[in-house]
């Protein structure tokens, strides 16, 4: 039986994510107001750069030092914890530095040539500085993923958060003034700083967990450093690798939409417009809820690699089959809210910026978007990390040629099509590797039907229930969080009348009840 719970651990970085997320939320509502839709699109054009970087350095890792450690403690081999978490922060924070200088000589190329827009440079490099901090924050991750104790992970999370909202709102004010290029870099700053409080955090909490288990036990099993440097680099190869080539793909697509609407006929400052509010506006909203997903997929690694080692088959598969469950769950319950409420949703967080439209196409992602999430995951604690590679880059090809071909004659639309193909096709080539490694049974019963069922009737009810709280006059955002609230209650409602959810697991869900 595993140590901790699957479930506490992700309602943990769920609670936490819900509270960086809705952190997020009003500081991009603050940001889409102080810079607009052509100063959004600005900021989304850097984060390829930063996504290149810091998620090829960090994402290998983050998940090596995660499994390590899981199979170390599983193994009762206390004192190999510290000595894995120490060599990759030497290692990551090495390569960071490396990655930092390279950028410093670089920052105009990539500015220019690469981003195609100057005023991005100033973002470049302001983020140079933060890269190896940033970098060693992944490996303590790592740590605490692996002995599965999310809350100074959920902690730390939070105190970025604050601190990157708090620096943005008290000098984005006076860096608008000196020019748009400087509002944007004070914006990818407090990014980079939310990092090094994060940290800051971690590495105060690594230093005090010194507990006395860890450092009275027998040498039992020790690994050497070299040993350990070389499993580092063969576990983090493949995923860092994976992390790239999505990542390099996900930069392709990011340059070429402003391009190819350009191709279109639309002026350069209406192509940023239209992809600010795409990128920066529309499908924040409809990541929001992943944070159950993207918090399942970070403790599912380390649980189905601490029950691999241990040859307990048994308990992976009821894990994936329940993660999968609770994936299909969500994703058609959200999908059904952003069909029925694409208008009102959007028109409550961004005013004046139109966004309904680009919510319903993309609406339908939902689901899918979701379940890579959750797959990823299982496939990352099942050590198929080339297989999760592969098909990403199938993903990532059909994306971008939905961009260069469709984007010049269907406008953004083009692009979002290109989304709901993509993450469909990847979705089921994730399905079927678990499949195929696990020989897990197919639920589709309770996975996708009834979920699906109960998605339908949400549908054709939606606008029954607003009209039901416009009768109160409340004003639209309350009218707006009402409904969607009844609505999502009596989504879950539903499914468990209909035996999606199991009896006592809202409970346990909730943490009412152990497992």
């Amino acid at each position: 039986m595993l140590k901790k719970s699957l479930i506490s651990g992700t309602l943990i970085l769920m609670g936490s994510a819900f509270i960086v997320r809705i952190l997020g939320f009003f500081y991009r509502i603050y940001l889409s107001n102080l810079i607009g839709a052509e100063g959004m699109g600005l900021f989304q054009l850097i984060f390829p750069v930063y996504s290149l970087i810091i998620l090829t350095l960090t994402s290998g890792i983050s998940i090596a030092v995660s499994k390590m450690v899981a199979e170390e403690l599983a193994r009762n081999h206390m004192t190999n914890l510290r000595r894995i978490t120490n060599c990759a922060l030497a290692l990551i924070i090495s390569l960071g530095t490396v990655v930092s200088l390279f950028c410093f000589t670089y920052g105009e190329f990539l500015a220019n040539v690469v981003l195609k827009d100057p005023r991005t440079y100033f973002s470049i490099m302001l983020l140079i500085p933060c890269i190896p901090v940033i970098a060693a924050a992944s490996a303590l991750k790592g740590y605490f993923y692996g002995i599965q104790n999310t809350v100074p992970t959920a902690v730390s999370q939070i105190v970025e958060q604050i601190v990157r909202i708090g620096l943005v709102m008290a000098t984005a004010g006076w860096f608008l003034r000196a020019g748009l290029e400087y509002a944007c870099a004070i914006a990818t700053f407090g990014m980079a700083l939310g990092e090094i409080a994060n940290l800051t955090v971690l590495y105060l909490i690594y230093g005090f967990r010194k507990s006395r288990a860890e450092h009275r036990v027998a040498k039992s099993g020790l690994l050497r450093k070299r040993v350990i440097f070389r499993e580092l680099i063969i576990e983090s190869l493949p995923i860092s690798f994976n992390r790239f080539i999505i990542s390099a793909m996900s930069a392709v697509e990011n340059i070429l939409i402003p391009a190819r609407m350009l191709a279109g006929g639309l002026s350069h400052q209406q192509s940023l417009g239209a992809f600010g509010r795409l990128a920066g506006m529309a499908m924040p909203l409809l990541f929001f809820p992943s944070i159950v997903t993207s918090s399942l997929a970070t403790t599912l690694v380390p649980a189905i690699s601490e029950a691999m080692s241990l040859r307990n088959y048994r308990s992976v598969n009821h894990m994936i089959s329940k993660a999968i469950r609770l994936t299909f769950i969500m994703g058609l319950i959200v999908t059904a809210v952003f069909i029925s409420y694409p208008n009102e949703i959007g028109n409550m967080i961004y005013r004046k910026q139109n966004i309904g439209p680009m919510l319903y196409i993309l609406s339908f992602t939902c689901i899918f978007i979701y379940l890579q999430q959750t797959l990823l995951g299982i496939l990352n604690g099942l050590g198929k990390q080339g297989i999760s590679l592969v098909n990403s880059v199938i993903g990532s090809v059909i994306r971008i040629g939905f961009v260069y071909f469709c984007i010049p004659s269907y406008g953004i639309s083009g692009y979002v099509y290109g989304i709901i193909t993509s993450s469909a096709c990847v979705s089921i080539l994730n399905l079927y590797a678990v499949y195929k490694t696990t020989g897990i049974v197919l639920d589709f019963r309770n996975w996708i039907l009834k979920p699906g069922l109960v998605g339908v009737v949400m549908v054709f009810s939606g606008k029954c229930i607003y009209r039901f709280f416009t009768v109160f006059n409340l004003g639209h955002i309350l009218t707006t969080i009402l409904t969607v609230g009844a609505y999502v209650c009596l989504a879950v409602c539903l499914m468990k009348c209909l035996g999606v959810i199991e009896k006592g697991e809202l409970a346990k869900l909730l943490g009412i009840k152990n497992r």
